[in-house]
């Protein structure tokens, strides 16, 4: 299913993705699948899984009438909204590429997804007509919207055939600018979601609310097609609010939730605890998870977290904690300076390989490397980056980590750091090649480079370092950035200094400098840096 080949024999039960979709609604089709919460709105919309088959069915006609064929793309705006999820699975039943954009990207970066996935169609929420008729003219690609979208239902399954089909392809930042296509089939995304119901135990009683965006793996496959696949349901909120979480878990009866370390500290700003009845645990990764942040949401809220770890490449998933008592997961969060990722789900390996692709000893730091039938087919048009990847045969995650031996007999990995330089910033990849290039536009820094910093709330924040061509200060330079960056990407502190480390290729040496400026940022671990201004820091 992927230049990474299956470690096992694990064959799906169904022929195909639409026979797979259609399955689960025959013997249960008045059983819950989705709810939408849009609190903005102040709107609530239920569907069963019956009903839930008609709606792809209606999304599926419409599509189909546009003359959209096989292998083509369909991408969509928006943000955690049903009608998107919607088009996700009749492009999945019906052999289409579903192509998620970020609402909260840059046009230009919008513009070039579509153009390198060569979309078909763009659909698009009413909230994001505007930024959809602008790409319509940069791009030429037509846009619907949602409501416009729906016909008479075709007939399910589909005409997808095969776990060989192309299904899903989502735009990772890498090491340089230029996004790279993850292509993950339909193969991929069922594997996963196998994998995911045996690690994780979910059954029809588990109700998932779903606050991560779902043009990510995590919320779209992790959440919203693992409950699917399990016979549970998903509450698909609008957006995650720290003053909301608990209460609308408790209402809905949510069990658990798919979270990343960031949203741990908004919770534990926002106070209160215990977690409601209802609620069992917590799975957090997609970032750098802190003990001490993981030790004060169990006491806080009574719950478990299961700190789990995957990329894209790996359809979101390679590791999970196991199930354990709270003393023995305790122990693995606090006694190894690391939390633990846990072990290799089912249908996956992971190793620890040092530059010479040999496998690394207990204690010994090398990269993170995964293969399985989870393992992405490769980075759409770019051989030699699929190629560099796949060295060896294991996809390469950049990652550097080390493994432990346990009573159980099994692995237990850890991230020490990266051997990559992207910047993970509440969950999200940011390449920092995006920052520098803002940075030397400024027309009084000589050399300016992005430089992440350990940070209580977002993982990571970025900082700048900027060698003065002429004098500039400090709120200049945010300003500078804040007027071309969003948020996210934007420096929240500036350094100045006199000259940066190169390597013999004349390459900066980031993360050297990110190694000497340490103790300069650590003043800035525990704040966090709001949108209101770039320079006024709220602890």
């Amino acid at each position: 299913m992927s230049p990474s080949h299956p470690v096992d024999d694990w064959q799906p039960e169904w022929s195909s993705f639409g026979e797979f979709f259609a399955g689960p609604v025959i013997n249960r089709p008045d059983a819950p699948y989705l709810t939408e919460i849009d609190h903005d709105r102040e709107t609530r919309r239920t569907w069963t899984r019956a009903e839930w088959l008609s709606q792809v069915g209606r999304t599926s006609a419409g599509l189909a009438e546009r003359g959209i064929q096989a292998g083509e793309s369909v991408s969509a705006l928006a943000g955690n909204a049903a009608d998107a999820l919607a088009v996700a699975f009749a492009c999945w039943t019906h052999g289409w590429v579903y192509l998620p954009l970020n609402a909260h990207e840059t046009p230009e970066r919008q513009a070039f997804i579509l153009n390198h996935a060569r979309a078909q169609i763009l659909v698009h929420s009413s909230s994001e007509a505007p930024r959809a008729n602008q790409l319509h003219e940069v791009s030429g690609v037509p846009t619907v919207p949602f409501a416009e979208v729906e016909a008479a239902p075709l007939s399910l399954p589909g005409t997808g055939s095969g776990w060989e089909t192309p299904a899903l392809r989502v735009y990772t930042s890498g090491t340089t600018g230029e996004p790279k296509g993850v292509e993950l089939s339909t193969g991929n995304l069922i594997v996963d979601c196998d994998a995911l119901s045996r690690a994780t135990g979910w059954d029809a009683d588990t109700r998932v609310i779903v606050v991560l965006p779902i043009h990510h793996v995590n919320g779209l496959v992790v959440s919203c097609l693992q409950a699917w696949y399990v016979g549970g349901s998903a509450i698909l909120c609008d957006r995650f609010r720290s003053d909301r979480f608990w209460t609308d878990a408790e209402a809905e009866g949510a069990s658990v939730s798919s979270l990343v370390p960031t949203l741990l500290e908004f919770l534990l700003g926002e106070g209160g605890g215990p977690a409601p009845d209802c609620f069992q645990e917590v799975l957090c990764g997609a970032g750098p998870l802190m003990t001490e942040t993981v030790v004060a949401f169990e006491e806080a809220f009574a719950i478990p977290v299961r700190h789990l770890y995957g990329l894209s490449e790996v359809t979101a998933v390679s590791n999970m904690m196991p199930a354990m008592s709270d003393g023995d997961r305790r122990s693995w969060y606090v006694d190894h300076g690391f939390p633990s990722i846990g072990c290799a789900i089912p249908h996956v390996e992971v190793q620890i390989q040092d530059t010479n692709g040999r496998e690394c000893l207990a204690g010994e730091r090398g990269e993170i490397v995964i293969r399985g039938a989870t393992v992405m087919g490769g980075y759409a048009g770019r051989p030699e980056a699929t190629a560099s990847a796949f060295e060896g045969g294991w996809f390469h995650s950049g990652d550097e980590g080390f493994w432990q031996g346990s009573d159980d007999g099994l692995p237990y990995f850890f991230i020490s750091g990266r051997i990559k330089e992207l910047i993970i910033r509440g969950g999200i990849n940011i390449s920092p090649f995006q920052v520098d290039e803002v940075l030397n536009s400024h027309p009084a820094v000589q050399f300016g480079l992005a430089v992440p910093f350990e940070n209580r709330y977002y993982g990571e924040e970025i900082a700048a370092y900027i060698v003065q061509a002429s004098p500039v200060t400090e709120q200049e330079i945010l300003e500078h950035c804040a007027e071309r960056l969003d948020f996210a990407y934007c420096p929240k502190v500036v350094l100045f200094g006199d000259d940066v480390p190169f390597t013999v290729t004349g390459k900066a040496k980031r993360l050297s400098l990110k190694e000497q400026l340490s103790d300069e940022l650590s003043q800035y671990r525990d704040i966090q840096f709001r949108r209101r201004s770039a320079a006024a820091p709220d602890g």
